[in-house]
């Protein structure tokens, strides 16, 4: 699913761009590039958060991150503005996409790597599948396509809030100091 919601967006954004702004590809490409930013300066960071404070309260911040700036697109925002909800939208993503990755990685401890593979098959698929449904969704124009997909993230943020309430941070095992 967040694979679906992310390709949905991202894969449209250009023509968004391009229709509400009249961006040029080279635009376009720059405004894109602030998707690929928050994963390269904030990964380690949030790993380290999610490390420290869990995933229960991480994917609901990722989640809301992910539906507002979608539903920021709606409105008529200077280009900085578009600039910065694509930044954001791809923050949502990397405050979400790693976790749900651990997660399916502790399905089963034995077969890592097939779990691995099938989450990235699935989330292959999800891009896939995503830019499609936001393709047919947009034939009712872009702020229904918009206000749908910040809905399903809005909604994944209050499920996440829900399903990982009882969730623990695991304790660190206490560091052994050397002595004699």
């Amino acid at each position: 699913m967040n694979g679906i919601f992310h390709s949905g967006v991202f894969t449209w954004l250009g023509l968004y761009l391009s229709q509400r702004y009249g961006f040029n590809e080279t635009q376009i490409g720059l405004t894109l590039l602030g998707y690929g930013i928050p994963g390269v300066l904030f990964g380690p960071v949030i790993g380290k958060f999610a490390d420290r404070w869990g995933r229960n309260r991480i994917l609901p911040i990722g989640f809301t991150v992910a539906a507002i700036a979608p539903l920021v697109l709606i409105f008529n925002v200077p280009p900085i503005g578009a600039t910065l909800a694509a930044t954001a939208l791809s923050l949502g993503y990397d405050l979400t996409q790693p976790l749900l990755a651990g997660i399916v990685t502790n399905l089963n401890a034995e077969r890592a790597g097939q779990t691995m593979g099938l989450n990235v098959f699935t989330l292959f698929i999800g891009f896939g599948t995503g830019g499609f449904i936001f393709g047919e969704v947009l034939r009712f124009g872009f702020t229904p396509a918009l206000s749908i997909f910040g809905g399903v993230m809005l909604f994944a943020a209050i499920a996440s809030i829900l399903l990982f309430r009882s969730e623990v941070v695991k304790s660190k095992p206490p560091t052994v100091t050397g002595g004699s």
